[in-house]
């Protein structure tokens, strides 16, 4: 079973590039606390908090499928305020 991890997302960086010595060669345009994309389909994730597997946020279809027991990890409350924040996008 994999981990859920749930993100707040802040303000940030929508890409960095670093060189390998680990220096910013380049950013890309800041993204608001609310876009917050799928890294597997690029949907966006109205969710808050956002659930993430590793270091990957994922919707809840592609949570579905990369990890079919998710509702297992995460309280039936969570479950409903994000089904609540999905009606209403």
């Amino acid at each position: 079973m994999a981990k859920i991890t749930l993100w707040y997302p802040e303000e940030r960086p929508s890409y960095a590039i670093y060189d390998w010595d680990g220096n910013l060669l380049e950013e890309g345009p800041m993204l608001t606390a609310d876009e917050v994309y799928c890294d597997l389909c690029n949907a966006e994730v109205p969710l808050n908090p956002a659930p993430m597997i590793g270091s990957y946020v994922l919707c809840l279809d592609c949570l579905e499928k990369i990890e079919p027991s998710w509702r297992k990890q995460i309280s039936p409350l969570l479950e409903m305020i994000w089904r609540e924040q999905m009606a209403s996008e």
